[in-house]
């Protein structure tokens, strides 16, 4: 089960290397029968396949200006959302020195202005499963993929300064993305 409580509209924050990461963080609220709505890009629902899959995950279609203005209605009818604030699925290369890429503000003034918890989240493994630029996933069935995802509760933001709050929220899903990224290596065969 997620940190905390999951009775109340909560506001996941999570880095984003892959598009499998949608797909495992589904799977594991679908376990934890917990409802989310993920925001998504809304170019994502004109594609045949995965537009379709989306829809059916009860995804959001956004543009980078609506973004805030539907998630907060979304938490309002007290159901939790997704959201990745980098914004897109991150090259290699810029998320490589640190484990995450650079986050938009949006999360941070969704936060303050909505005052619900946040949720930490840091996902490793997944940019091996479907890397970036790739039409579909790698299945190997004789090499599986360790995926890993570290949970850390934040609580409500107490700060007004979106930069400060948004620094608050995305140290700690790097210190996450540190931490699966760690037991991904430590343990893979």
């Amino acid at each position: 089960m997620p940190p905390g409580s999951n009775t109340q509209p909560t506001i996941l924050a999570a880095n984003h290397r892959s598009l499998a990461d949608l797909f495992l963080a589904a799977s594991l609220l679908h376990v934890w029968k917990w409802p989310v709505r993920p925001l998504v890009a809304g170019s994502y629902f004109e594609k045949p396949l995965i537009g379709t899959l989306l829809r059916r995950l009860g995804a959001i279609p956004v543009t980078g200006s609506d973004a805030i203005e539907k998630a907060s209605e979304v938490l309002a009818s007290g159901v939790s959302v997704a959201v990745m604030p980098e914004g897109r699925v991150v090259r290699p290369e810029e998320w490589k020195p640190t484990g995450v890429g650079t986050p938009r503000i949006g999360v941070a003034k969704l936060a303050i202005e909505t005052r619900c918890p946040v949720l930490l989240i840091g996902v490793a493994g997944t940019e091996e499963l479907w890397p970036r630029g790739q039409l579909l996933p790698k299945f190997t069935p004789w090499k599986r993929t360790k995926l890993v995802v570290r949970l850390k509760s934040l609580g409500t933001v107490e700060e007004s300064d979106p930069e400060v709050a948004l620094n608050q929220i995305w140290s700690g899903v790097q210190e996450m993305v540190e931490k699966a990224d760690s037991e991904r290596h430590t343990t893979k065969n």
